[in-house]
């Protein structure tokens, strides 16, 4: 018995109306769906939102990579039926559109059928642009069949699967598709081609007669937006070739650009010729500049991968993160992924209770690791002797900074209230929000264990500094909303502390959640967040390290993700500089700075590895380039502040700038050494030039702070003259 669904992805606050009327499309088909589900891309407001608007339909968020491959993939997972349509949440459908999708699949050689995408222009169409390449704008574009006719892969838009085919070849790649900060696509197009080489005879069916009318904002009837979406063309074509070689990548623009488009130049031409039309000629111009701008786009891409990339693509397996306690070990490990293909390897932390003993990265052809083929590898390990840290005298208070992401800081808090010692304080930082998620979140879930303080300047400093002033508990732990915290963290973190006066700062061991995609694996190579299962202190005294970059490198003690203070020793050095960290013009370093100023203020900083948090990295490959440079803007912007607070201290890092180079950019510096093979080099340089970067960043950032405390505190006075007078 054939069954159909219909998926509908979504992202955007602009597009709520639009998504409202691509749900009622839906509602009005004359061929009715047996289900519908919507899937909210990382927006609470609108999962909230339309979850009240449509209470009879499956209202979802994403729950993998973010982007439209991995919202799509969450939707399948939800479905149930025979075949899944999927339709833009910019789109609507003719009444008559799901009865045409579905009759072809009466034939069972089809496995996909797509059809036609008209434009609705928001402003008009542009008299320049082209039909050619209305594909830009993610329509039906001239040079498609006009009749019902097998083609390569259906538009994104407007297309619908069998499920055998998402059961027989897996799921859309994540990484293709487009996200909201990339115009690239290609994930229809790589699932098609995937499709077509496994199952050769299966048939991909065009219908013109199954139409969706796509809306067209202003904003993509530009040049501009031309310029930027043909390129992105070129990089979508060059990742497909890379991935599934250049004869299947292309096949469909060879007769596109050998024919359709010299056929469009001509027509544009003979307008301007014999219909005196004024735009004739730049349609045909428009047309050359297209293809140029695609084929660039292309080249682009391709001379900045270095050789062994295409490799990575092909070859990459996600590595299943997992913890083995000697004291009570599984009897093995299962590398099946449900829905994802299997896994290549395991990341695992061997641990005896609280203790951290050993982490073992091992690659295995599955689908079973014995736990007793991990623990051989190391040798002879058994349980050690429970450890106590559960010794508190002192008051313990968590901050939680966050922005926009509550079902991370959910997950987080979750974490949290399963300590084996619970904080008596809570206090989470709504920074700058867009929504009342978080608030909502904390007034549902968490009312009367957490406490809720706005904050509304963006920056990470700031927001810390904010939580601080909002504590009583000396020991103060913080977090970022993107971790799950280990069982024993609270008590891990507390007790360097309430063992030794001197400490101000203890810092954890900071462990990959996930490394299911290979950003998530070059996140963890580069990023180096795990700094070692051997505790450390760190002083000006008898625990100076040796060396003259000591204590400028900063990162060697611990991540912002990770670490606690001593209220008073923060407040003695000046707490966070609020014109650091993420949200501001620096983009990080505000925890460099933290760690530095408690050295330099003369109290040791501890690096505990009992103290554990799973972070989740970034999925996508889609922001490593702003990420990389943030690493490297804040590294700068941290740089200069210290030089700035203290001038004499030039000479030293003068001094230490021979070793820094050679820290950074050595040939056996561990910094590169630690880099995966297939870890673009331009991310290297791009880094590199946030460095420099960051001297005129936290400049401007710290000018942007000053303007804001005035700004907060003229506001204060206004608010303060106003109640006395009332």
């Amino acid at each position: 018995m054939l069954s159909i669904a219909v998926i509908i992805c979504a992202y955007s606050n602009q597009r709520r109306e639009q998504l409202h009327e691509a749900i009622r499309s839906v509602q009005e088909q004359e061929h009715r769906p047996d289900q519908v589900v919507v899937v909210i891309d990382n927006n609470e407001s609108l999962l909230h939102d339309t979850r009240e608007f449509f209470p009879h339909f499956e209202v979802v968020p994403n729950d993998g990579m973010r982007g439209l491959s991995g919202a799509r993939n969450a939707g399948i997972r939800r479905t149930w039926t025979t075949v899944i349509a999927f339709l833009d949440d910019d789109a609507i459908a003719e009444p008559a559109w799901l009865g045409r999708l579905t009759r072809h699949y009466n034939n069972p050689a089809v496995v996909a059928a797509g059809g036609k995408v008209l434009p609705l222009w928001q402003g008009g169409r542009p008299p320049w642009f082209p039909e050619e390449f209305q594909w830009v704008v993610g329509c039906s574009y001239r040079g498609l069949p006009q009749s019902l006719h097998p083609v390569r892969n259906p538009i994104g838009c407007n297309m619908s699967f069998r499920r055998t085919v998402f059961e027989t070849i897996g799921f859309f790649r994540e990484g293709f598709g487009r996200t909201d900060q990339d115009a690239a696509g290609g994930e229809e197009t790589d699932l098609c081609i995937r499709t077509r080489q496994r199952m050769p005879e299966a048939i991909i069916l065009y219908d013109p007669e199954a139409v969706v009318h796509h809306r067209v904002p202003t904003g993509r009837s530009t040049w501009g937006y031309f310029r930027k979406r043909c390129l992105a063309e070129g990089r979508s074509k060059n990742a497909l070739v890379e991935s599934l070689g250049a004869g299947a990548g292309l096949s469909a623009e060879h007769m596109y650009v050998t024919r359709t488009l010299p056929k469009g130049v001509a027509r544009a031409l003979l307008d301007a010729v014999l219909r005196l039309d004024p735009w004739g000629l730049p349609r045909a111009v428009g047309i050359l500049a297209g293809l140029t701008l695609t084929v660039a786009g292309y080249a682009i891409a391709k001379l900045s991968r270095r050789p062994w990339d295409h490799m990575s693509v092909r070859t990459f397996q996600p590595i299943k993160v997992v913890t083995i306690d000697i004291a009570n070990p599984p009897s093995s490990i299962s590398l099946v992924s449900e829905g994802k293909g299997s896994y290549g390897g395991i990341f695992c932390l061997v641990r005896s209770g609280v203790q951290p003993l050993s982490i073992v990265e091992l690659e295995h052809p599955g689908p079973v690791v014995e736990t007793a083929e991990v623990l051989s590898a190391l040798g002879s390990l058994r349980p050690l002797s429970s450890i106590s840290l559960d010794r508190p005298c002192h008051g313990v208070a968590v901050v939680i900074a966050t922005r926009d992401r509550a079902n991370s800081l959910n997950r987080c808090l979750l974490s949290l209230f399963d300590q084996t010692r619970l904080p008596d304080e809570v206090i989470v930082v709504d920074n700058a929000p867009a929504s009342t998620a978080t608030a909502d979140l904390l007034a549902r879930q968490y009312s009367g264990r957490v406490r809720h303080v706005l904050e509304p300047i963006p920056g990470l400093g700031r927001a810390h500094n904010t939580g601080l002033q909002h504590v009583s508990s000396d020991l103060v732990l913080f977090t970022d909303d993107d971790v799950v915290l280990d069982r024993y963290w609270v008590a891990a973190m507390s007790a360097p502390m309430e063992e030794h006066a001197a400490v101000g700062c203890v810092t954890g061991l900071i462990l990959p959640a996930e490394l299911e995609t290979r950003a998530q694996v070059w996140a963890e190579r580069h990023g180096g967040f795990g700094k070692g299962l051997r505790p450390r202190t760190y002083d000006l005294g008898a625990n100076r390290p040796k060396g003259a970059l000591f204590p400028f490198t900063a990162g060697q003690f611990g991540s912002g993700a990770n670490m606690a203070f001593r209220a008073s020793a923060l407040k003695q050095v000046g707490g966070f500089d609020s014109a650091l960290g993420a949200g501001t013009l620096a983009c990080g370093g505000d925890d460099l700075a933290a760690f530095f100023s408690i050295i330099s203020g003369g109290f040791q900083l501890v690096y505990q590895p009992q103290g554990i948090v799973w972070h989740h990295h970034r999925r996508g490959e889609d922001g490593m380039r702003r990420q990389a440079y943030c690493y490297g803007v804040g590294l700068g912007a941290y740089l200069t502040k210290i030089l700035l607070d203290d001038p004499r201290r030039f000479l030293r890092l003068a001094a230490a700038l021979p070793a820094g180079i050679l820290h950074m950019a050595g040939p056996f510096s561990i910094k590169r050494l630690r880099l995966p093979s297939d870890y673009p080099k331009r991310l290297v340089w791009i880094e590199r030039l946030g460095i420099v970067a960051g001297v005129p960043g936290y400049l401007r950032s710290v000018s942007k702070m000053r303007r804001d405390d005035r700004a907060r505190s003229i506001a204060s006075s206004s608010n303060a003259i106003a109640s006395k007078e009332t």
